[in-house]
């Protein structure tokens, strides 16, 4: 999804959370996150070697909807899905 979009729709509907990934530690941004999850998805970055990313958790029919930043690869993507449904966003 090009960019300029991608930011038109994140103005129309903003995500409940929004965590932004640096040095391979999860800091909340925006929305209010427990401090396990947040610790999880420290776990996955550092565990993963994931410098930089973002991670926003958008409301849907069936729970919480991530999306990712190109920084973070499928594999890591579905381990913070994973912690997600554990936590029970």
């Amino acid at each position: 999804m090009p960019d300029l979009f991608r930011i038109f729709i994140r103005k129309l509907f903003p995500p409940l959370f929004t965590i932004r990934i640096r040095g391979g530690e999860a800091i909340v941004e925006n929305g209010k996150l427990t401090s396990v999850f947040i610790r999880d998805c420290s776990d996955i970055a550092g565990k993963s070697k994931i410098s930089s990313g973002w991670i926003w958790g958008f409301s849907s029919d069936d729970g919480v909807r991530l999306e990712f930043s190109s920084g973070i690869n499928g594999s890591d993507r579905q381990r913070f899905r994973n912690v997600t449904g554990v936590h029970r966003l």
